[in-house]
């Protein structure tokens, strides 16, 4: 029995109902990195409790949906618990790729579509989401869930 033939994925065309998250492996292929971007995004308060994106420690994080304890990295407890508290956080004056990424940032990489996303980010419509995303160049490694 011959192997099932694999999709092209050159052809995949994503939708406002595909999933969309930050692919940690694009950070790695791209020899970006990631821990960096993140301190980056972190409010001036917590930027300033990190001297670098370095060394920080893992710290214990109680989901608030499961009540289940995780090990996480300190930099994204911070931004979880405090950062993306603060109403500025995401905002309309950001470009749709730093807003989305940060919503992935705070919701722990759970993947949204564009319909999704535009419920979050009302003032900007789907359809903007989605050509944004789904186009050829990839932003903060924002990618279809595949």
């Amino acid at each position: 029995m011959a192997p099932a033939a694999r999709p092209d994925i050159s052809r995949f065309r994503p939708d406002a109902d595909t999933k969309f998250h930050i692919d940690y492996a694009w950070w790695e292929e791209s020899g970006r990195d990631f821990r960096l971007y993140l301190r980056d995004q972190l409010c001036a308060e917590c930027r300033d409790r990190f001297a670098n994106h370095r060394n920080t420690e893992n710290v214990d994080w109680v989901d608030p949906e499961t009540g289940e304890v995780h090990r996480t990295d300190a930099l994204w407890e911070c931004l979880r618990t405090r950062c993306a508290n603060d109403p500025d956080f995401i905002n309309e004056h950001l470009p749709i790729g730093a807003a989305c990424f940060r919503v992935f940032l705070a919701n722990d990489n759970t993947p949204l579509t564009p319909n999704e996303l535009g419920q979050i980010l009302p003032w900007k419509p789907a359809r903007t989401i989605l050509a944004t995303l789904g186009g050829r160049q990839v932003y903060l490694g924002l990618r279809p869930v595949r």
